[in-house]
């Protein structure tokens, strides 16, 4: 990319293995995007497997500067969701989605009447598509309808739509159509990016030695598949899968070259809980160079004056709260995962939640979550805190 970037993104194909469980989130619910502490955690346990302990503490010494200096050398998104579009059994589009942003929506007049007779609907949507996000950093009207969503929770531009072949609905916007209506309901009813799975499974009772039965959930993505009638019949699949994007700027090409092969280990190792249950494995690991024919770069790289939403967990300084405009915390506890010790818990923290608004980019920081005693004992335990940013433009926000 320009400004001498080196960022790629990272997909984690999912065609057959499907089936993920990433922790909870703040309303103790299965977690649906995979956080960058969780991301970070997988890349140095994957790093330490490869390249032996003291590499990776080398490794994150390095990353790991004083706050005087000013470079982030590893800045790693969340997991968020994308969809491969397929026709005809050929992929022929991807739409990527981020976070919705904490603002108030420029919307086109009759969406915005729409919005206003529909509010609850719209504060379902958890996502965007880039092809949103961009309109927002041109300071450009947003469309709004029910044919605007998908799957209940990923607010899609026209562009999109013209990718999913749905783009002939809008027209019911403006003219009554009951067999349309009709085809248009069976096709939304099919699509479908995730859904949340209950299993049931039995314990022993380690004092009773008695079996209790318990329930685990699991997230699975969901392959759908419909087709249009246009001049011919064209067959549709769509099949989501995880991505992440990630910048070495300023690694040198040894620690570059491990982080990707660190990465790419993903797909044998896995990511998140219940591994040995068949959760968290993926079918293949991509990974794409980012440059200025990527459409939506400017999103990633531009330095222009504007607001920024974080895409990545964030621990912010003292010292840069002023610069935090609409945030919510999102807290970390649990146990540590290392290979000398599982039983041990970490420190409780805050971060700044996915989708926050900040008036300028705040680097954030990694911190020590080990307690004095398991780092005299094994090694330090680091979470992720450092900012990864999506540039939203002059937004006016309210």
């Amino acid at each position: 990319m320009n400004n001498g970037l080196q960022m790629f993104l990272v997909r984690l194909v999912s065609k057959e293995r499907n089936y993920f469980s990433i922790g909870k989130d703040n309303s103790n619910n299965l977690s649906v995007i995979v956080h960058s502490d969780t991301l970070f955690s997988a890349i140095c346990n994957n790093f330490r497997k490869l390249f032996g302990k003291s590499e990776l503490e080398r490794f994150l010494d390095v990353i790991n500067p004083s706050d005087e200096d000013k470079k982030s050398f590893l800045n790693i998104s969340s997991g968020f969701h994308f969809i491969d579009i397929y026709k005809d059994e050929k992929l022929a589009d991807t739409i990527y989605f981020v976070p919705k942003p904490l603002i108030r929506f420029p919307f086109m007049a009759e969406s915005q009447e729409y919005l206003d007779q529909n509010p609850k609907i719209f504060k379902k949507i958890d996502f965007i598509s880039l092809e949103v996000a961009n309109k927002l950093r041109e300071n450009k009207k947003i469309s709004f309808s029910q044919y605007h969503i998908i799957g209940g929770k990923y607010l899609v531009d026209n562009e999109d739509l013209n990718k999913l072949g749905l783009i002939k609905f809008l027209s019911l916007l403006i003219k009554p159509d009951l067999r349309l209506e009709k085809i248009e309901r069976i096709i939304r009813n099919k699509i479908s990016v995730y859904e949340i799975l209950n299993e049931q499974k039995v314990r022993i009772n380690r004092k009773t030695q008695e079996s209790e039965p318990f329930t685990w959930p699991k997230l699975k993505l969901c392959v759908s598949q419909y087709y249009i009638n246009e001049d011919k019949r064209i067959n549709y699949k769509l099949v989501p899968g995880y991505y992440f994007i990630c910048e070495i700027s300023y690694l040198d090409e040894e620690l570059s070259n491990k982080v990707k092969t660190s990465i790419t280990l993903i797909m044998d190792e896995g990511i998140g809980g219940r591994r040995s249950l068949g959760c968290g494995l993926v079918d293949d690991v991509e990974l794409v160079e980012l440059d200025d024919t990527f459409p939506f770069s400017k999103l990633l790289n531009s330095e222009a004056d504007g607001w920024f939403m974080n895409l990545s967990l964030v621990y912010p300084r003292l010292e840069d709260l002023q610069n935090i405009e609409f945030f919510n915390i999102y807290g970390r506890s649990g146990y540590v995962y290392s290979v000398e010790n599982n039983s041990a818990r970490f420190n409780d923290v805050k971060f700044i939640e996915e989708g926050s608004l900040f008036k300028k980019k705040v680097r954030g920081k990694l911190i020590q979550v080990a307690s004095a005693d398991f780092v005299s004992k094994y090694h330090k335990v680091y979470k992720n805190g450092i900012g990864f940013y999506l540039n939203l433009g002059k937004l006016e926000v309210e």
